[in-house]
């Protein structure tokens, strides 16, 4: 029997499309060490903490601090991409991207104490004695693939949320010392129509606020409280 060209490469399309969305709404796995922390032997997965793995210092007190200080935003670890990753055809690498990312991720990070109980932290430009430092990498930016995303939504809906990957540690500004150590791994939400499955890096920036809101969350932990993590599911289109 002779198939029609259109309905064979419109059924390759499909099965790639239902093949790669057998990722999405699913928790991404720890990414491997990108050279950030200064512990990183010491992390593991911590059901309290909602990140791939965690290591806080026993006798950290994290609400005894009075100020907190978010260093610059590191790029200097990005971990090298895989060919399916790099076929993003984003407009820019990925360099780039991290860089512009960074600097959304500390706004992010500092507004979430700014907008906070003033009797708690305060945001300061240079820590000192009382400082908690939140130090931040972003060790991988994989943009949304807008174009199989276009094509996802003719044939079976978006496909592609993309990928963020991030370390971080929490120093004492008085010793100096790392109280606490982090890293995640986190694909873009998924969702049945979304604006942000059309834009190179919307999901990217949509996984860096809700990464801010668990860090906050971390630092007025108290003992043994459970910290939620960003839901796999979003019902919002932008």
């Amino acid at each position: 029997m002779r198939h029609h060209p259109f309905l064979t490469s419109s059924l390759v399309c499909l099965t790639a499309l239902l093949l790669s969305s057998t990722v999405v709404g699913c928790r991404a796995k720890a990414l491997p060490d990108a050279g950030f922390l200064d512990q990183p032997q010491l992390l593991k997965e911590n059901s309290e903490i909602p990140f791939n793995a965690a290591w806080i210092k026993d006798d950290a007190d994290l609400l005894s601090y009075k100020k907190v200080y978010v260093a610059p935003v590191d790029t200097t670890h990005l971990l090298k991409l895989d060919w399916w990753q790099k076929a993003s055809l984003e407009p820019g690498d990925q360099q780039r991207w991290a860089d512009d990312l960074a600097n959304y991720f500390r706004d992010k990070m500092k507004a979430q104490f700014t907008d906070d109980d003033p009797n708690k932290y305060q945001v300061v430009d240079t820590p000192d004695d009382q400082t908690l430092i939140i130090e931040l990498a972003i060790v991988e930016v994989v943009p949304t693939k807008i174009w199989l995303n276009a094509i996802g939504y003719v044939v079976a809906g978006a496909v592609d949320q993309g990928e963020t990957g991030f370390e971080g540690r929490l120093r004492d500004g008085k010793t100096n010392r790392v109280i606490a150590e982090f890293k995640d791994h986190e694909y873009g939400q998924f969702d049945v129509v979304s604006v942000r499955d059309l834009q190179w890096a919307a999901h990217s920036r949509h996984t860096l606020e809700g990464w801010s809101n668990e860090l906050e969350d971390i630092c007025y932990r108290q003992p043994d409280q459970v910290v939620s993590g960003m839901s796999t599911v979003t019902l919002l289109p932008w």
